[in-house]
């Protein structure tokens, strides 16, 4: 896929290591598309697989039932500051719906709030929104996502005001290891570690103590592994897929119990 023609600019908000994300977008033929980069900075090109575990994120949510935007992961031809990389890209289409505006959820909380105690949880409560952030906590404990600032979470706005589906599921899983860390075995599965959450508290793991009713989201499939990464098999080591499926079948044991189908 040869995407050189795109403009790519850092993304805001986000939590990095020791780059920065990089986002770009084009309209064709009406439709708006989404591209983003792992990790990069201008000595090591592209590195990292921030776009890779999109992918596993979105697969793994639509196997579940939750509201996750569709995307894909190309192997393309990109051009940054005149260089020329080939890098695995993220490409989504425009979830946002036709006619409808869409903003960010930290300023439409700031915006409308009643009083300045009421907290961004109390506030999606007062809107009709308990059971989609409670599913939020969820998913985001699943995959380890340690990222859902306030603007990872949009009010599309056409009458009514409803959530968006969650994107930006990339810092996620074990996204700070490299491809070839000694150190991935060592990583605790069921690690509660801090996430840059706008709602809840930082905790995933706490987050999981407001779910107070049953949820309707699907059991984990007998092929989930084959449904995870299927085509992308060769992208990274073996020990790195292992490891994911650990993270999600031991977490699933402390949100399986939340369910109702």
């Amino acid at each position: 896929m040869n995407l050189k023609h795109l403009t790519w600019k850092q993304s805001a908000g986000s939590v990095a290591s020791d780059g920065v994300y990089l986002k770009a977008e084009e309209t064709i033929d009406g439709v708006k598309y989404y591209y983003k980069l792992s990790n990069y900075d201008s000595y090591q090109g592209v590195f990292g697989h921030e776009a890779v575990n999109e992918l596993i994120a979105y697969r793994l949510g639509k196997a579940l039932g939750f509201n996750v935007p569709e995307c894909e992961l190309h192997k393309s031809a990109i051009c940054i500051d005149g260089k020329e990389f080939e890098a695995y890209v993220y490409v989504a289409k425009s979830f946002k719906p036709t006619l409808a505006s869409r903003e960010a959820f930290d300023k439409f909380y700031e915006q409308n709030r009643t009083t300045s105690e009421e907290s961004p949880l109390d506030f999606c409560k007062r809107y009709g929104w308990e059971d989609d952030i409670f599913r939020m906590f969820i998913f985001d404990y699943l995959i380890i996502n340690r990222d859902r600032h306030g603007a990872n979470l949009e009010i599309f706005k056409n009458g009514s005001n409803a959530l968006s589906p969650l994107f930006d599921n990339g810092v996620s899983f074990v996204f700070l290891y490299t491809d070839n860390d000694s150190d991935l075995d060592t990583f605790d599965d069921l690690a509660d570690l801090p996430g840059n959450n706008f709602i809840g508290t930082r905790s995933l793991r706490k987050n999981l103590d407001f779910i107070d009713k049953k949820l309707a989201f699907n059991d984990l499939p007998n092929d989930l592994e084959h449904q995870l990464f299927l085509g992308i098999e060769d992208i990274l080591p073996e020990q790195y897929f292992k490891k994911i499926m650990s993270i999600i079948t031991k977490r699933w044991e402390n949100v399986k119990d939340f369910r109702i189908i």
